[in-house]
C-alpha cells in the first residue's frame, strides 16, 4: 500500500475514493473552474469532472486485496473501458460543456506494475489514431491528447490541505505500532547521555541504577526516535501539515527553554516539567484538535517533549548543583 494512503485511511472504497479526489480537483483546478458530473444520470460519461482547459478526469479503487498481476489486470480492464466510453460519448460531452480534451487523468491509490504506463501509452495512441481517421466522431479529443495515470502521491497538498480545513470525514492519523518499539540502543549517545540527566533532574534522583529512572528515560528517548519517523513521513508526504506542526513547536520551545533555564530551585522540576507537558497539549490540541486524532496529538507531545530534552531547548538544574 502506498504509505501516504495510512494518513487516509478510510478512503479506500470506490465511493469515499471519488469523494477524496473530486475535493482534490476543486482545490486544485479551482481556477480552472473545475465542474464534477454527478453519476446519477446516465452514467458519468467516462469522466468524473472536467476543466476548462480541457483536462478531464476518472477515479477507479479496487476494493479487494489482489495479488500484484490481479491488481494490474483490473486497473488494465478499467482503464480500457473508461477510455472506450469516453471515445463514444462526444456527443455527450459537448452537451455536458466539455471543451476539447487535453488529459484524460486516471486517478488510482496506487499500481504495482509498471505495465499500466505502458498501457496507458497503448489506449492514448488509439484514441489519436481514432480521431485522425474519423475526425468528425472526435471532436472532443484534442491533437495533443495524454492518459496520466495520478496516484494519491499526486494529491499529497490538496490532501493536506484538506485537512488543515477541517474538511476531511476522518481525521488525520499515522499507524503507530506500540508493540514494537524503536532501537533506542541507535539513538545518538550524546542525546541519550542529556535524556537521561535532564529526567535524572526532574525526579530528583542520583542513583544511576534507579528502575523508574531508566524506565522513564527509556520512555523518552523512544518517543525521539518514534518523533522523528513520524516527522519525517509528514515532512515526506504531508509537508504543509508537517509545517504547520513545526511552526507550532518553534514558537513555544523558547519559552520551554526560559522557563526551565531560568529556575533555581530544583524542587520545582517535576512542576515545571509537568506543567510544559500540559500546556503544550493544550495548545495542540486547540491548534489541530479538529485534523488530527487524539493519540497522535498525544504522541506528537511526547515526541517533542522528546526532542527538547535530547537537545538544549529544555534544561533542569540536577540534584547536587550550586543554588
Amino acid at each position: 500500500m502506498s504509505r501516504i494512503m495510512t494518513f487516509i485511511e478510510g478512503y479506500d472504497t470506490g465511493d469515499t475514493w471519488e469523494k477524496l479526489i473530486v475535493s482534490c480537483y476543486h482545490l486544485h483546478y479551482q481556477n480552472d473552474h473545475y465542474t464534477p458530473i454527478p453519476a446519477t444520470h446516465d452514467g458519468d460519461a467516462g469522466i468524473e469532472g472536467f476543466t476548462q482547459s480541457g483536462v478531464v478526469h476518472q477515479s477507479y479503487c479496487p476494493e479487494r486485496s489482489y495479488t500484484d498481476k490481479e491488481h494490474y489486470e483490473h486497473l488494465r480492464k478499467k482503464l480500457t473501458a473508461d477510455i472506450t466510453k469516453l471515445m463514444n460519448n462526444a456527443s455527450r460531452l459537448s452537451k455536458l460543456g466539455v471543451p476539447p480534451i487535453t488529459e484524460w487523468h486516471f486517478n488510482i491509490p496506487e499500481y504495482r506494475d509498471a505495465r499500466i504506463l505502458s498501457h496507458a501509452q497503448k489506449k492514448q495512441q488509439e484514441v489519436l489514431k481514432a480521431k485522425k481517421d474519423k475526425p468528425a466522431d472526435f471532436i472532443h479529443i484534442s491533437d495533443g491528447f495524454k492518459i496520466i495515470i495520478k496516484t494519491v502521491e499526486s494529491f499529497a497538498p490538496e490532501i493536506a490541505r484538506l485537512y488543515r480545513n477541517d474538511l476531511m470525514a476522518r481525521k488525520l492519523s499515522i499507524p503507530i505500532n506500540m508493540d514494537t518499539p524503536p532501537d533506542w540502543t541507535k539513538c545518538d549517545s550524546e542525546k541519550v547521555s542529556n535524556i537521561r540527566r535532564k529526567i535524572k533532574a526532574v525526579m530528583l534522583v542520583s542513583d544511576d541504577a534507579d528502575e523508574r529512572l531508566n524506565h522513564v528515560v527509556k520512555m523518552f528517548i523512544e518517543h525521539y526516535m518514534r518523533g522523528i519517523e513520524i516527522m519525517t513521513r509528514l515532512r515526506a508526504e504531508l509537508p504543509e501539515v508537517y509545517e504547520d506542526i513545526l511552526k507550532l513547536e518553534r514558537s513555544y520551545k523558547g519559552e520551554v527553554s526560559r522557563t526551565t533555564n531560568m529556575n533555581i530551585d530544583q524542587t520545582l522540576n517535576k512542576s515545571i516539567f509537568d506543567g510544559i507537558l500540559n500546556e503544550f497539549q493544550s495548545k495542540l490540541e486547540r491548534k489541530f484538535s479538529k485534523m488530527i486524532e487524539d493519540e497522535l496529538i498525544t504522541e506528537l507531545r511526547n515526541e517533542m517533549v522528546g526532542k527538547w530534552l535530547a537537545d538544549c531547548d529544555m534544561e533542569f538544574r540536577s540534584v547536587g548543583d550550586g543554588q
